[in-house]
């Protein structure tokens, strides 16, 4: 395998006296998975320095001595134990003999703790030689992801609730906000290659059809993902497809990937590209059956086991274990806490996924049973995203904690510029949301939770309105968990506050508890002209709720008072029977 350090604070080139050689990322070359550094090399493929392989070092001229690397890789070096000088140096791909080397030797300090704390003679400026010493950057990622602490966050499919699922695009994004790792999904093709798709067919995410296992490399090459149909209006139609090959290629060496293998041939077909690409150290194999990890086991590469609830059917965590699987991946709200616990202290290291939102993952378990978090966004479900008290809609793209409904399925609205001015948008108008009852909403968890006494602010328009009592919502939940205003039950309609602004200017406040909706206040104010700038004001104080149409004369204002709910809340946008956009949300304490 191979991988990259260097050129950045953490991972750099020291010389003897302590002083960094700057901007100097090289490539390290490492045998099988033992992680036993090899050699060296420049980024273009030039080697800088020779490591020789030998089982029985001693400090006897001419002999191998190995040098540790961070604790981690260990090195072995032709070093001549009597002069403490190197036997042989690389260059430019041609060998150097000792005796051309004369000359620099003498200028060459030697190693500052006689080579013990990973100390190699390197090409340095101008191509003088110099001892350099490797950092921790020569830790494999996933022996780092291994080493980190608990829980470790997953980008599901790359991050897709912040960018294109399966891109090239979200595997730079989730590597550029540092993820801990990423999740792609794999397809093995017609003709053998590897597609980096989710769905048995490529008809949801690209411009091209078919069974995804029946197409083949060219038609990969050949099609585009369209991600302004079924991601975002705002975002291009031609996006590449990946193949594995390119997102290796892209990422490989810099953050773990877990790599789901979903038809027959993508495990072997998975661990072939690879160890191709010599990134055996960065990779986790996983899969819903164990005949796809088969090869990852062979080759010693780490592989995870998916079970929906967790509860195998056809052996013990112990008997999983014994066949090399140290990972179980299971469903959040299809497996118990217990379960989880259960597998953990089995010794298997348990992912959860899809978990995208802070409700969900503050039930589980806090003992340390989970070992990682697969999410599409868990940049905000962990709470380290950066938070707003404003929308970020001038983005034109969602952002942190925009998470939809399960019945919108991936719809989660539109954006706009219009002039000076950026809106986010939900459309429930004339059939485009039928299967739902003509109700979709979008939390905005980015500005969540709120506090217990605030004031919202934001700009809308009503663009089209079904009939007089057609509605914007804007709806406050107690955690950030679904709201579906078309379905009762408490899993559902979750408590907290519903405000319905109707066409007809009609203000509805409904109290949330249980599933149950009340209504606690009701106000006709002037009709809404469609396509009109409105504004509205609600505030919550520790005993009234006041909902204010700004832009109008009165009456305009409804004083509600209720104080159930204060604690947590989280806002959600909403439409039923609309197509309504929003600008300039803005909260204040």
């Amino acid at each position: 395998m191979q991988y990259t350090f260097g050129g950045t604070p953490a991972d750099v080139l020291v010389d003897a006296a302590g002083n960094v050689i700057p901007d100097y990322p090289v490539i390290i070359r490492v045998a099988g998975t033992g992680q036993q550094v090899t050699a060296l090399y420049e980024l273009d493929g030039a080697p800088i320095g020779q490591l020789r392989s030998n089982p029985a070092g001693s400090d006897q001229p001419g002999a191998i001595r190995a040098f540790r690397v961070a604790d981690v890789t260990e090195i072995e070096y032709e070093y001549n134990g009597a002069s403490g000088q190197p036997v042989r140096w690389f260059q430019a791909a041609r060998e150097v003999a000792q005796e051309a080397l004369a000359t620099a030797q003498a200028a060459i300090p030697s190693p500052a703790v006689d080579g013990s704390a990973g100390d190699a003679l390197l090409l340095g400026e101008n191509g003088a030689p110099v001892w350099g010493r490797l950092t921790s950057g020569t830790v494999a990622p996933w022996a780092a992801l291994e080493a980190a602490n608990g829980p470790r966050w997953i980008a599901h499919r790359g991050g897709a609730l912040l960018a294109p699922e399966n891109t090239i695009e979200a595997v730079r994004m989730s590597s550029a906000l540092n993820a801990d790792a990423v999740e792609i999904d794999v397809y093995k093709v017609a003709d053998g290659g590897l597609f980096v798709m989710h769905d048995t067919t490529v008809d949801r995410t690209s411009n091209i059809s078919g069974t995804t296992s029946q197409l083949t490399t060219p038609a990969a090459l050949r099609g585009r993902i369209d991600a302004g149909v079924w991601f975002a209006n705002s975002w291009p139609s031609d996006l590449r497809i990946p193949l594995f090959s390119d997102v290796l290629a892209e990422v490989g060496g810099t953050i773990p990937i877990i790599v789901h293998c979903n038809n027959s041939g993508s495990g072997a077909a998975a661990v072939e590209e690879i160890r191709r690409q010599e990134l055996d150290g960065s990779v986790l194999i996983m899969a819903w059956n164990e005949t796809e990890l088969a090869a990852a086991r062979a080759a010693g590469i780490p592989t995870l086991l998916l079970d929906t609830d967790g509860v195998l059917a056809d052996k013990t965590y112990a008997q999983l274990l014994a066949t090399g699987t140290r990972y179980l991946g299971v469903d959040y709200s299809q497996t118990s806490n217990a379960t989880i616990q259960a597998a953990a202290a089995a010794g298997l290291r348990v992912m959860v996924y899809t978990v995208n939102r802070r409700a969900h993952f503050a039930a589980l378990p806090k003992d340390g049973s989970v070992w990682a978090v697969i999410s599409d966004d868990p940049w905000y479900v962990r709470g380290t995203g950066p938070m707003r008290t404003t929308s970020n809609y001038g983005a034109q793209t969602f952002y942190h904690g925009m998470v939809g409904m399960t019945d919108a399925l991936d719809y989660r609205g539109f954006f706009q510029q219009a002039g000076s001015t950026s809106y986010f948008g939900l459309d429930a108008s004339g059939t485009a949301m039928a299967f739902n009852g003509g109700y979709v909403s979008c939390l905005q968890g980015y500005v969540g939770p709120l506090p217990e006494t605030f004031t919202v602010d934001f700009d809308y328009v009503l663009d089209v309105t079904d009939y007089a009592t057609a509605s914007l919502q804007f709806t406050l939940t107690v955690d950030d968990t679904q709201y579906d205003e078309d379905v009762t039950g408490t899993s559902a309609r979750a408590n907290g506050y519903n405000i319905l602004v109707r066409s007809n200017g009609t203000i509805d406040v409904y109290k949330n508890t249980g599933g149950v909706a009340t209504s606690i206040g009701t106000l006709a104010t002037a009709a809404i002209t469609p396509g009109t700038t409105q504004h509205l004001r609600v505030r919550l104080t520790a005993t009234q709720i006041i909902v204010t149409r700004t832009n109008i004369a009165a009456p305009n204002v409804l004083t509600v008072t209720d104080s159930t709910y204060r604690t947590g809340l989280y806002p959600h946008l909403g439409v039923r029977d609309t197509k309504t956009r929003w600008a300039n949300l803005a909260v204040t304490a």
